[in-house]
């Protein structure tokens, strides 16, 4: 669908790839001013970003990227966001807590494109920063001296308050630690003008739990799922969409306030592999009209690195597959669910390509959203 805005403002789009290839070749910054083609020709330009945005309204193949965007002013072409592809329709932020004015900046002309700009609330990070907090305490708790014991000559328990339950006391220090997290990260939406967020939570099979411990789980989901959806309803026009294994969400109404229902698949060598994860996470309360499949790209700089390729060879019968190209294809295969679209994981390492820069998520996206032969 994109290559149809292409074709039909091809003297637009032919333009820009003149002007944005200088740009990308260049080696330093250069005191000459080069004019967009947003001053050469305005009327030209809003038309095509008019395009675009039309073409992001309609019903078409979704694609998530995520980056990790640095605290400091972007240094190089790949860590700005608008380099992205203009048909990328969510752009995910993995550093939101300080997100530097250049990128606030750029959310903006995104967000020109139709494109959304959001950040994951990672409920796994939570649980994992508790533990830490409670090994320090631990590490910095003084050593108490040993005082000799004194018999109890007391006639009984009369008048003595119950002590609490050190276990409840501490679980509910950690019910309090993980709404006012939860609570403190969404804040970031307001604070940097993010478009929603992603609450992200892996879980675990509960149904064969002990009481007690099936207990405290549902009280650890809830005390996170809740602060999220009080916060989503006073914040209606902000995207809320869903991360992790909802087959293991004690409650699963969360996701009907879902935009999407995103399947991390990073280690998937095959197609089959993305039907398996749907098929394990369709199960009864989870929507199937929803479902985002999660890849990665290639690391550029450890070869040993298997992540992002498939187990197939490409068409050229030399290559291996690459695991954005391999989802792309997947999600036009029918199926008794919806395959809504792709996220691609670290898309900044797809930025660096000598014939084309996001080379593999400009191919997905093309083979998702081809445009209709005449």
């Amino acid at each position: 669908m994109k290559s149809n805005i292409i074709k039909f403002f091809f003297p637009v789009v032919m333009l820009f790839a003149f002007v944005a290839c200088d740009e990308w070749t260049e080696t330093e910054s250069l005191d000459i001013h080069r004019p967009t083609l947003e001053e050469q020709n305005p009327e030209l330009y809003a038309q095509y970003m008019q395009a675009l945005r039309d073409y992001k309204a309609r019903d078409h193949k979704i694609v998530f990227v995520s980056v990790d965007n640095p605290s400091t002013a972007p240094s190089q072409r790949s860590e700005h966001i608008k380099t992205l592809p203009d048909s990328v329709d969510y752009i995910v932020l993995k550093n939101p807590a300080d997100v530097h004015p250049t990128l606030v900046a750029e959310m903006s002309l995104v967000r020109e494109k139709g494109t959304h700009v959001l950040y994951t609330i990672d409920y796994d990070a939570l649980e994992a920063r508790w533990a830490q907090i409670l090994e320090e305490e631990e590490n910095n708790r003084p050593e108490e001296p040993e005082t000799p014991e004194i018999p109890d000559e007391s006639d009984g328990d009369e008048g003595e308050e119950p002590q609490p339950d050190p276990a409840v006391v501490l679980e509910q220090r950690f019910l309090d630690f993980c709404r006012e997290q939860t609570a403190l990260q969404l804040a970031y939406c307001d604070r940097y003008g993010f478009d929603g967020v992603i609450v992200a939570c892996t879980g675990k099979n509960y149904s064969g739990m002990a009481d007690d411990v099936q207990a405290r789980y549902i009280a650890r989901q809830e005390a996170f799922f809740g602060t999220v959806g009080v916060w989503h309803g006073t914040h209606a026009g902000k995207s809320l969409s869903f991360c992790g294994r909802p087959q293991y969400l004690a409650d699963k109404s969360i996701l009907a306030q879902c935009d999407y229902i995103i399947l991390p698949a990073l280690d998937a060598t095959s197609g089959d592999e993305l039907s398996l994860t749907v098929e394990l996470a369709a199960v009864t309360g989870v929507p199937t009209d929803r479902f985002i499949v999660t890849v990665s790209t290639v690391s550029p700089s450890d070869p040993s690195d298997n992540r992002g390729y498939f187990s197939a060879l490409d068409t050229d019968g030399k290559s291996r597959l690459r695991a954005i190209k391999g989802a792309a294809q997947w999600t036009l295969i029918p199926a008794g669910y919806a395959k809504t679209g792709v996220c691609v994981a670290d898309a900044q390492n797809d930025y660096f390509n000598i014939s084309l820069v996001y080379k593999n998520i400009r191919e997905a996206i093309s083979i998702m959203n081809p445009s209709p032969k005449n």
